[in-house]
């Protein structure tokens, strides 16, 4: 890719940086659909995060994405905020037009559009949504657009978990979201939203010792290491599985959607995912 005076710059914020696939993922995208656009990662210091951002502004980017554990701290810095992401309390995508920072999420996005792109269905469905961090509110405002039956949110912290369900609910408009400490029996899905079983840390398996039916898709948004032992356990015991790499690529899709301000190829979903095989 040859970069140009006119060639657009999107970047990311977070701390630590220097693993993330981000970069890879996007400037692959951005090459192989002829896009003068260039993404580059920026390590940011807890002090920086607001001088950083109208760097931003000031340089010219369309726009930035957010990542832990930034997310909440940016989005009180923001002139506006989509619906959802004023629902979640974090952004992770801010589009930058006419000198105003706009904030969404499209971590929750994402991962619905992995679920489809993988053949499933959450509606009518009972959904057990483990943890209650930033990646579970996201995801859990997106579960509850998709139509399920009910949610349950799993956390160590039971308040946490209480917290989430009641601001799920009040997004819905009626009882939808329950707090428990013992996962559901019938569960059609399960989610963790934990980091356990993240790189290096391998061995961690919130399901650990727990009868699964093979009737239950059990989805992780950990993506380094690509199959957790949560989802080798899970394969063990007859169940489809979800990997985190597509909740990566969707999120990252819409992102640049938002930026670019249109939707992008169907093979965009592909294209991203050669990158991340080759790395993953």
């Amino acid at each position: 890719m040859q970069i140009t005076s006119a060639t657009e710059v999107v970047g990311l914020i977070g701390h630590p940086i220097k693993h993330s696939l981000s970069p890879v993922l996007h400037n692959h995208l951005y090459q192989s659909l002829g896009l003068d656009i260039v993404y580059h990662a920026f390590d940011t210091a807890s002090s920086q995060v607001e001088a950083a951002i109208y760097g931003f502004q000031a340089l010219g980017f369309i726009g930035f994405n957010v990542t832990v554990p930034y997310k909440e701290t940016v989005f009180h810095l923001l002139d506006s905020l989509d619906e959802e992401a004023q629902a979640i309390g974090a952004v992770n995508t801010v589009k930058i037009e006419n000198g105003i920072l706009k904030g969404y999420n499209t971590d929750g996005q994402g991962f619905i559009q992995h679920l489809k792109n993988s053949g499933f269905s959450l509606s009518g469905k009972k959904v057990v949504l483990l943890g209650a961090g930033g990646s579970a509110r996201a995801i859990g405002i997106y579960i509850a657009k998709e139509q399920p039956a009910a949610i349950q949110i799993v956390n160590r912290t039971f308040q946490r978990a209480k917290t989430l369900s009641a601001l799920i609910n009040d997004y819905k408009g009626r009882e939808l979201a329950e707090a428990s400490v013992d996962i559901s029996t019938d569960a059609d899905f399960i989610i963790n939203t934990t980091a356990l079983g993240m790189w290096p840390d391998k061995a961690g398996n919130p399901l650990q010792n727990y009868k699964l039916e093979n009737s239950t898709v059990v989805c992780d948004i950990v993506y380094n290491p690509r199959q957790t032992t949560m989802l080798q356990y899970a394969k063990e015991q007859g169940c489809k599985t979800c990997d985190g790499i597509g909740m990566l690529i969707g999120q990252g899709i819409r992102s640049a959607e938002i930026w670019l301000g249109h939707s992008l190829p169907q093979h965009s979903w592909q294209i991203m995912k050669k990158a991340a095989d080759r790395f993953i």
